[in-house]
């Protein structure tokens, strides 16, 4: 009989543990590294996201990519995302339609400040 770590048992059925595909976590180090897991779980409301590319942006700017699943349970590619560790934001760069249909001016605000921020401190 083959016996699961005790870790794994805590996790529900279906659903693994987050970590960085490429490694890119030791540029950041490993307390920024879960953070950065956790909203992206969190907020993007996906346990399995694919997380890569991490880097320092700006002062306490963290960027990265990741790659989530569609409601159909397939990976949708990845796009960029920012979080400013400094005031605790976070946010995955909006493509074009979902700029063009927010549903409340909150969204629209969010996603402006996601846009401006990642092109300011992680397009250099």
């Amino acid at each position: 009989m083959r016996l699961l770590p005790v870790a794994l048992l805590a996790l529900p059925l279906g659903v693994r543990a987050q970590s960085v595909e490429d490694g890119s976590d030791a540029a950041i180090g490993p307390a920024e590294t879960r953070t950065i897991l956790d909203r992206v779980g969190r907020d993007l409301k996906s346990p399995d996201a694919r997380v890569t590319a991490l880097r320092r942006g700006e002062g306490a700017v963290i960027c990265g990519s990741v790659d989530v699943k569609n409601r159909m349970g397939l990976y949708t590619g990845p796009r960029g995302f920012v979080a400013d560790l400094s005031d605790g934001f976070f946010g995955r760069v909006p493509d074009g339609p979902e700029l063009l249909s927010p549903s409340r001016m909150e969204d629209y605000r969010a996603m402006e400040r996601t846009r401006d921020l990642y092109f300011k401190a992680c397009l250099r």
